[in-house]
């Protein structure tokens, strides 16, 4: 009798061999795109991938006692901003561009993750690019065609004059990138696609373009207003956010003028904490969207929370 109940019991609630799983492990992650309300206007962070960097790369002078965790992960970020009249994406992600640099080798997600949060590349009318770096031009083009093809692409004219203007022979000879990005925007000139812009400016309303030279030279954040809420889209400002909010005038090698590029950090941090606005940021941690605070030495950043707008 106990046997027949031992099998009985064995056949309903089989024993796991010590060290096996019946359950296998999945070992994916879900889509890259987190949603966040701006007052009336949906904003959607897309993820384009995650590379490492050793922090000595980007902070030189950081002495190695200051340097806790290498290498650090660093979110490549754009944002979909669906203003209610206008979708407009601003930067594009790598778009699987210049794989073999460690600096782009696996990102190339954001257009799966575009497409994951609902939306469609030919939903996308309006592009912003906040500076040339290929983390956040990439994707504008496969092969010769156009990612976004009803999009019209803007961007300061202080940093595409790189490559607008004729350069000498060997300039041009030298410098691959100008090859590059000419690649990226001649689909979109070529078609009528393409508006620079001087200064900054309302792009559409509730968008608007705000200069912050130092990373490049045309270096430009998006501002995005609605119902008295703010958010500053800050492309490049930031890099390494664990440091960078705590010091702020740490000057980064990334930079192409590194003192304004302090300058500028220092003063977007002064802006954001004073009026209370949120930012989001292309390299801070997935969906890098947050709130700035001051202390008292530097500034702290706070992450949003995970919620349902």
């Amino acid at each position: 009798m106990r046997e027949s109940i031992l099998l009985m019991v064995l056949t309903l609630f089989p024993l796991t061999v010590q060290g096996q799983s019946q359950v296998p492990q999945v070992r994916t992650q879900a889509p890259g795109f987190y949603r966040f309300m701006v007052g009336d206007i949906e904003v959607t962070a897309l993820n384009d991938g995650v590379i490492s960097y050793q922090t000595a790369e980007l902070l030189p002078t950081l002495s190695a006692e200051e340097i806790r965790d290498d290498p650090f992960d660093m979110s490549y970020n754009a944002y979909l901003v669906n203003t209610g009249d206008r979708l407009v994406l601003i930067d594009t992600g790598t778009g699987g561009k210049l794989e073999e640099s460690p600096y782009f080798k696996g990102a190339g997600r954001l257009l799966a993750n575009l497409q994951a949060a609902g939306y469609q590349p030919e939903q996308v009318q309006e592009i912003y690019i906040s500076h040339l770096g290929p983390d956040h031009v990439g994707g504008l083009v496969q092969g010769s065609n156009r990612v976004f093809p009803n999009a019209t692409l803007r961007a300061s004219s202080r940093e595409v004059a790189s490559f607008m203007q004729k350069q000498s022979p060997e300039i041009e000879a030298k410098d691959w990138r100008l090859k590059f990005w000419r690649g990226l925007f001649d689909p979109y000139i070529n078609a009528g696609k393409f508006l620079p812009f001087e200064q900054d400016t309302v792009l559409v309303p509730g968008v608007r373009s705000l200069f912050t030279y130092g990373h490049t030279r045309g270096h430009t954040s998006y501002v995005v207003e609605s119902k008295g809420q703010t958010l500053l889209i800050l492309g490049d400002v930031v890099l390494v956010g664990a440091i960078q909010f705590g010091r702020p005038s740490l000057e980064t090698s990334f930079d192409v003028d590194r003192p304004a590029g302090a300058a500028t950090r220092e003063r977007v941090m002064q802006m954001v904490s004073r009026n209370d606005w949120w930012i989001a940021g292309a390299h801070l941690s997935f969906p890098g969207i947050g709130r700035v605070r001051a202390g008292a030495t530097g500034y702290r950043f706070f992450p949003v929370d995970y919620r349902l707008p």
